[in-house]
């Protein structure tokens, strides 16, 4: 009987997962992505998801913003279902992440003023006119970040709403004194940073203890020649701070579309760049938000198999429900191994509950030699012994209602002899 009701249990289990699973199985055609600057960095690694997901017939619609600032407050309320973010950014508790897919380096360029160079320890910055990256950006983030850790108050500087581009241009024109950036060596706005004379890359003193004290930050190893050869920039290896972007979804983002999203992350990033090493990316490393199983799984194992002979968003719904059945599996044999036991337990006490009666009227009957009140336990126990004959048992449980009815009789004759 047991086994009969494990066999339904685990049949009802099975067909509510195959429901579960089968709402919506087709992915969706257009997939919001919240994609910076318009023509930015993070605009343009965008274009190269949209291309890739564009042959499986998957719509990318690329949604403009200020920066990775306004990007998670579009995925917090709802009006992005992907994003590209910059390290430390917060994108709440609700957002997942599909994973880590680059590192962008925290550059600092510097222009003397009437012969005064920049400290080189940002804690002794004062009057400055920076160029901090527009509001909503992930480089004003960055920037007051870096600047808290360096313990400045918000007024011991001008921080200018520049960035990109204006920066650039505002601090080879002298209307900057230092410009903050958060971009790939090869950003096509720092070319006439570089080209300047008097423009250079700032070497911070403490750059070790600005790590430690600045969120999500990194130190990475820039190699000499790394902007160009001739002549070398910067002349000699330098360590700076180091920012892990990564691409972040919904919690119900379809598990055909985050296999997509990982697929074209590893197409994209996996062959690294000049301060990340070939296969760094994509990686679950240093991504400081709730992970998202599915991508979890992909990057560590890479594609299933199954993707070899089946289309990919059948393959997904099959992961999917492999990471689903696997912790039932494991919680429900515990379960099912308890069955046995509560059965046996139920059907003995359908016949042990009358036990405590039939020890009353034993311990009554000791106590009374009134041939009345002897007579009406012995008519109890008559009552008894036909309510558990009349139990429907299984036969291997019967044994429990004859000894409980042998014991009724011996009761019963020993009233009987203490009444005659």
């Amino acid at each position: 009987m047991y086994r009969v009701s494990a066999v339904i249990l685990a049949v009802v289990i099975a067909v509510a997962a195959v429901w579960w699973l089968s709402r919506g199985i087709l992915p969706p055609s257009t997939v919001r992505f919240a994609a910076g600057i318009e023509n930015g960095g993070y605009w343009k690694i965008a274009t190269k998801y949209r291309d890739i997901l564009a042959k499986d017939n998957i719509d990318l619609k690329l949604i403009a913003t200020a920066g990775s600032v306004e990007n998670a407050q579009l995925m917090a309320d709802g009006k992005a279902d992907v994003a590209l973010l910059q390290g430390g950014i917060d994108a709440g508790d609700d957002i997942e992440t599909l994973g880590a897919v680059f590192t962008e380096p925290f550059l600092i360029f510097a222009r003397p003023t009437d012969g005064v160079e920049v400290p080189r320890n940002p804690a002794r910055w004062s009057g400055l006119r920076i160029a901090a990256g527009g509001e909503g950006s992930g480089t004003r983030a960055a920037t007051r970040a870096f600047l808290n850790a360096a313990g400045l108050s918000d007024n011991a500087n001008t921080l200018l709403p520049l960035g990109g581009a204006k920066a650039a241009q505002a601090l080879t024109a002298g209307k900057a004194d230092v410009a903050l950036f958060v971009a790939p060596l090869s950003a096509p706005y720092l070319k006439p940073v570089l080209a300047d004379p008097k423009a250079s890359l700032l070497p911070l003193d403490h750059i070790v203890a600005l790590s430690r004290r600045m969120p999500q930050s990194i130190l990475v190893d820039v190699p000499s020649g790394a902007f160009g050869l001739n002549p070398p920039l910067p002349p000699r290896k330098r360590q700076l701070l180091g920012l892990v972007a990564r691409i972040v979804a919904q919690p119900d983002l379809h598990p055909a579309i985050v296999d997509r999203l990982v697929e074209a992350a590893r197409q994209v990033h996996k062959s690294g760049d000049m301060i990340t090493p070939e296969g760094r990316f994509p990686t679950m490393d240093n991504t400081s938000l709730p992970q998202n199983s599915y991508a979890r799984d992909l990057i560590a194992d890479g594609p299933s198999p199954l993707a070899r002979f089946l289309p990919y968003w059948v393959t997904a719904q099959i992961s999917r429900f492999a990471i689903l059945l696997l912790p039932i599996v494991f919680l429900l044999l515990p379960f099912l191994r308890t069955l046995p036991g509560l059965y046996k337990w139920s059907v003995r006490n359908r016949v042990f509950r009358h036990y405590a009666r039939i020890r009353e009227i034993d311990e009554a009957a000791a106590e009374t030699d009134d041939p009345q009140q002897l007579h009406a336990l012995e008519t109890e126990l008559a009552e008894l012994d036909r309510e558990i004959a009349s139990l429907h048992l299984p036969l291997t449980y019967r044994g429990y209602a004859y000894d409980a009815r042998l014991h009724i009789d011996l009761l019963r004759k020993r009233i009987a002899n203490r009444a005659g």
